[in-house]
């Protein structure tokens, strides 16, 4: 084993030498007899349509490679908003030495939310399954790892004994061979090996399909974007974990749904003049319609007309101003007037200017921006010259989509989207010179885009 997991296991048998001190195993099972029911965990994923993936949001304040990602301080807002923006489940860490986890949290969140709860611990000793189920924990993780066949089979006995739902988390072959050998219904490839620290979702996906299908199939571990969630999918996995990089994500709410959205890019469509482009924007099942409102640019449309077009398809498609170093007292004026779901910046606006617009924000960045200092809803990532030079490259786009779901623009046709889609995984794609002949909304041009960039994973 890593030397990391044995000094793990070293100090949780020692903190359950003096919890068992304190509270016998006994009194402990006394105890549970009168603990609340837990809600079903299995009928959670039971009920996931066939298309969807169940997203367990996982909350970890810390991690052997990652010593601070969160505070206890926001443990409860978290999870009340994993709960609103659509996870399916939370999974919890309780370890405190390298996790900094406690099992006082659990109790607390079973107050503040109503989907389940995943306990994800080290489990050695029966003791700690006893406990879960007093805290209210809806399932436990039992890594197969940890304990020979026969101690796993027991504790599979034990957690669905005293109605708690076991998940038995495997990463090889000899591991996959414990898990079928006892009565669980989950069954989770955790990509990371504990042995090195090290991730490998192909070996995970291979594993995945190994599984008999009468098995509920998870995938934890190395989910970034999309991309990940649709291999753990196309594997067989009903449901994947997500922890690090939600733990960092910019915008959880986003990232969540970025996830669940795995087949379905969005489009925007930019520069938008005529009510006839509208139109077929929204024929064409783009998303988004954008209107320039940034007077240089040979895209501007006045605020009058703009208005007037968007209250022909109010409702029908969500809208766009795109603003380049305005006053913010404009912005915030044409915003309200349209009723702007978005306002997107182009310019030099910084995180005091962005404060005060009221509609949802994106900031356009290029490759090489600092993004840590602002709070928007989503970036879009453009070329460093707007309308001029090669497009983002696809690596430089990966590394910003890898952290944040992005809008991608710059340099985009009806011929080259599905390939960016397919290679990037943006949140997002949005162009307009694209979709122009002599510099004009192409309606022709308008459906091929969406259609191409939609049809990557139809």
């Amino acid at each position: 084993m890593h030397s990391i997991l044995l000094q793990i296991l070293e100090k949780k048998q020692k903190d359950l030498s003096e919890q068992k001190r304190v509270l016998s195993i006994d009194e402990l099972k006394r105890k549970i007899t009168t603990a609340k029911l837990t809600s079903s965990f299995k009928n959670r994923f039971i009920n996931v349509a066939h298309s969807d993936i169940a997203i367990i949001a996982e909350i970890k304040l810390a991690s052997p490679t990652n010593p601070s990602l969160g505070s206890e301080s926001d443990i409860i807002q978290r999870a009340i908003a994993y709960e609103k923006v659509g996870a399916d489940a939370i999974s919890f860490i309780t370890e405190k030495h390298y996790f900094k986890g406690s099992t006082i949290f659990i109790s607390q969140l079973k107050t503040r939310v109503n989907i389940p709860i995943l306990q994800k611990d080290f489990v050695i000793d029966p003791y700690q399954i006893y406990e879960a189920k007093m805290i209210g924990s809806d399932a436990i993780l039992l890594i197969a790892r940890l304990v020979d066949k026969d101690v796993l089979k027991d504790f599979v006995t034990i957690s669905q004994e005293i109605s708690i739902e076991p998940i038995v988390e495997i990463n090889d072959q000899e591991d996959l061979e414990k898990a079928l050998d006892t009565n669980t219904s989950f069954i989770a490839i955790n990509a990371r090996d504990l042995r090195t620290f090290t991730i490998d979702i192909s070996k995970a996906c291979a594993l995945l399909e190994k599984i008999p299908n009468k098995f509920i199939k998870l995938g934890f571990s190395g989910i970034h974007s999309s991309v990940e969630v649709r291999r753990y999918k196309e594997a067989g996995a009903k449901g994947v974990l997500v922890g690090t990089s939600l733990m960092k994500a910019a915008n959880m709410d986003n990232f969540i749904k970025s996830l669940k959205n795995m087949n379905d890019v969005k489009v925007k469509i930019c520069g938008i003049r005529t009510s006839e482009a509208a139109q077929a924007t929204i024929d064409s099942g783009a998303d988004y319609l954008g209107f320039n409102f940034v007077p240089k640019s040979r895209r501007y449309i006045e605020p009058k007309l703009a208005a007037e077009i968007i209250k022909k398809f109010r409702g029908k498609i969500q809208t766009v101003g795109v603003f380049q170093n305005a006053d913010v007292a404009v912005v915030r004026e044409i915003a309200k007037q349209l009723n702007l779901d978005f306002v997107q910046l182009h310019g030099q606006e910084d995180s005091e200017y962005i404060k005060q617009i009221d509609s949802q924000v994106i900031k356009a960045i290029n490759s090489s921006s600092e993004t840590n200092d602002y709070s928007v809803d989503y970036f879009l990532l453009d070329r460093v010259q707007q309308g001029e030079g090669e497009m983002v490259s696809i690596d430089a786009a990966k590394a910003v989509t890898y952290k944040y779901p992005i809008f991608l623009a710059g340099g985009l046709t009806p011929q080259n989207v599905a390939s960016v889609v397919e290679k990037v995984q943006p949140f997002a794609v949005d162009v307009a010179g694209g979709v122009e002949t002599d510099g004009v909304n192409d309606i022709q041009k308008i459906k091929e885009f969406t259609k191409n960039a939609k049809g990557v994973f139809i």
